[in-house]
C-alpha cells in the first residue's frame, strides 16, 4: 500500500508539474499584451490564481515524498538517520493535527461553495467549487503520504535500520553533509 501511495503522489505530482509551463506562458502572454499592445486580458491572473492553487494543493504530496517541504536543519542535519526517525515520529502529531484542519476547513469551504453555487464574482464569474475541492483532496493525498512518512520513520526507529533508497532526496538532490 506505501508504494501504491508513493506512485499515487509522485504521478499526480509530475501531472501538476505542467501547470508551472502553462502559468509562465500566461504570464508572458499578460506582460506582451499589457506593456506592447495596451491590451491587458482579463483572464490570466485569475487563470494562474487557479492554477497556483491546484498546483500547491495537488503537489504537497509529491513535495514531502521527495524531501522538499522547507525545514530548519540546524541541528537535525547533523543527527544520525535512526534519531531523525525518532524525532520525526515525535513530532509527526503536528503534522497531522496541521493536515486534519486543513481537511477539515477545506471540506467546508468546498460544501459551501457546491451548496451556494459560489462564484469568483469578477468578470469571467467561474464556479469556485471545482478549485476548492481540491483543497481537501491535496489534503487527503498529503495525509497519505504523511502516513507512509510515518510507517517508514517508526520502522526505522524500532529498528535501526536505514530506509531503502536513504534519506530522501530534495529538489536540488541528497543532501550532503557538512
Amino acid at each position: 500500500m506505501t508504494r501504491f501511495i508513493d506512485r499515487t503522489n509522485e504521478w499526480i505530482g509530475k501531472a501538476v508539474s505542467y501547470f508551472l509551463a502553462v502559468m509562465m506562458v500566461t504570464i508572458c502572454y499578460e506582460v506582451v499584451a499589457r506593456y506592447f499592445f495596451d491590451r491587458p486580458t482579463l483572464w490570466c491572473m485569475e487563470l494562474n490564481t487557479y492554477l497556483l492553487c491546484i498546483y500547491c494543493t495537488l503537489g504537497a504530496g509529491f513535495t514531502l515524498l521527495r524531501g522538499g517541504h522547507v525545514s530548519v536543519d540546524i541541528l537535525y542535519g547533523r543527527f544520525h538517520f535512526r534519531t531523525k526517525a525518532i524525532l520525526d515520529c515525535v513530532t509527526s502529531f503536528l503534522f497531522f493535527i496541521f493536515v486534519f484542519v486543513i481537511l477539515w476547513y477545506g471540506s467546508g469551504m468546498a460544501h459551501v461553495a457546491f451548496k451556494y453555487g459560489e462564484t469568483s464574482g469578477t468578470i469571467l464569474d467561474w464556479p469556485l467549487f471545482p478549485t476548492i475541492v481540491l483543497v481537501p483532496v491535496g489534503a487527503l493525498l498529503l495525509l497519505a503520504q504523511g502516513v507512509v512518512k510515518f510507517i517508514r520513520d517508526f520502522r526505522t526507529a524500532v529498528t535501526g535500520i536505514e530506509p531503502e533508497g536513504g534519506e530522501p532526496e530534495g529538489i536540488f538532490g541528497k543532501r550532503e553533509e557538512a
